[in-house]
């Protein structure tokens, strides 16, 4: 079974946004791919307000028709295939339209391959992407004659800004990106978004659930909020 994570947030900013959840390390795909906005949601901010975002490991191959991939382009997946130690390669080819064959095991059953054929145009408008729970996180433009080999190393981060879902971000520009650390055993987190953009430390929900069971014991009328 894959391990399920989530993360909620306390969103307590002074404007509307996306909270965006990406992953930072592009180069462990392929050195030319980009980061997508993998989880986005557009938030209005408030006293009570809560977004939630939640997702398992599960591994798999994305090929989209993007034209020149570049920060800002929406990446849309057209076919999308699970993949793991069983089926952990895949071809990319193309008859006049992009698509996806031979899936496989591969040679290491840890690592994730993409063989890029040779009929793909030099110029290819199409690119292709490794997913999370069925999300692109990471796409590169499609080349001929071109085999990738990703070694994906999950590092999960939350972002507030205008980041809608499937975008291609360029990483090192993000204001502020807040790492989601999750300790052994711990699957479930919860931040605060501040007014001035500064984030809360993430703590596990199961520690801050019990924080507030035990104050409520000395207070029966009292309420889960940011403090718990």
């Amino acid at each position: 079974m894959s391990l399920k994570y989530s993360v909620r947030v306390n969103n307590r900013a002074a404007h509307s946004d996306y909270l965006m959840v990406f992953q930072d390390n592009p180069g462990s795909f392929d050195r030319n791919a980009m980061a997508l906005a993998w989880f986005s949601k557009f938030s209005n901010p408030g006293p009570n307000v809560v977004v939630e975002f939640e997702w398992t490991v599960n591994w798999g191959f994305s090929w989209a028709d993007t034209g020149t991939l570049g920060t800002g382009i929406v990446y849309k997946a057209s076919d999308q295939r699970p993949a793991g130690p069983g089926n952990n390669q895949i071809s990319l080819d193309y008859n006049g339209a992009y698509f996806f064959s031979d899936q496989q095991a591969g040679p290491d059953p840890d690592r994730y391959f993409i063989a890029e054929k040779g009929n793909i145009p030099v110029n290819a408008s199409g690119s292709v992407g490794i997913t999370m729970d069925g999300k692109t996180v990471y796409a590169t433009q499609a080349r001929p004659n071109t085999n990738i080999t990703a070694s994906p190393r999950p590092s999960y981060f939350l972002a507030y800004g205008n980041f809608a879902e499937g975008t291609v971000v360029d990483i090192s520009t993000i204001n502020n990106p807040l790492k989601l650390e999750f300790r052994t055993g711990i699957y479930s987190l919860e931040t605060t978004l501040n007014a001035d953009l500064t984030w809360e430390t993430p703590v596990p929900i199961s520690e801050r659930n019990e924080a507030f069971l035990k104050a409520r014991e000395g207070d029966s009328d009292l309420q889960r909020t940011d403090s718990f």
